[in-house]
């Protein structure tokens, strides 16, 4: 007889998350349905390397973790915000598969982020570590590249939300109504994040 544990299947949406909104959501639920995955952790990212002038993590992770409260199965990793210098997935896949050796990993990325996977540094052995999962988006043309036969598509509604239009919108006054979670919105306007009005 057997006695050892079932393992586990978890899937890591990385991002900036800044704001979190309802695409991040939809992507995560319907991955998690279509893989039969235990937990998706919104992987909240420190410093990355192809992205700049992000608002501090002390203010993207709180709101992610007000946009998967109360939603089973969603939960929320900040240890690539504790991690000094630029962030690496390669190096958190690493990390993870050291802590829970018995979990099978599942990253997932949009379709604009797979185009530019072989320009990721370590891409090679995170590939070992993780299925890569992508989900597609509404406004990016797939990319054939050496990678693309190792990459796992999931279809996804495909929702035409992104956080530089959310963020766009606040700084014009305008509504983000059922774009992003209700105690997101709050949070973006009590902190005065990307020119909100107090309140």
């Amino acid at each position: 007889m057997n006695d050892s544990p079932e393992r586990r299947r978890i899937g890591l949406l990385g991002g900036t998350f800044d704001p979190p909104h309802l695409a991040h959501l939809v992507v995560a639920e319907h991955v998690r349905d279509a893989l039969g995955l235990d937990e998706v952790r919104f992987l909240v990212a420190g410093d990355p390397w192809m992205k700049h002038g992000e608002s501090p993590a002390h203010h993207r992770v709180p709101m992610a973790r007000l946009a998967v409260d109360g939603l089973d199965g969603l939960t929320v990793d900040d240890r690539e915000t504790f991690r000094a210098g630029a962030t690496h997935t390669a190096d958190t896949l690493r990390e993870l598969t050291d802590e829970s050796p018995d979990v099978d990993w599942f990253f997932i990325v949009g379709q604009d982020t797979a185009n530019h996977l072989p320009r990721w540094r370590g891409i090679d052995e995170a590939m070992e570590l993780a299925t890569f999962v992508v989900a597609g988006r509404p406004d990016v043309d797939a990319e054939l590249h050496e990678l693309t036969p190792q990459l796992h598509p999931v279809e996804v509604p495909l929702i035409g939300v992104a956080s530089t239009g959310i963020r766009g919108r606040v700084r014009q006054g305008r509504s983000i109504r059922f774009l992003v979670r209700e105690p997101v919105i709050r949070y973006i306007h009590e902190h005065g994040l990307y020119g909100a009005a107090d309140g």
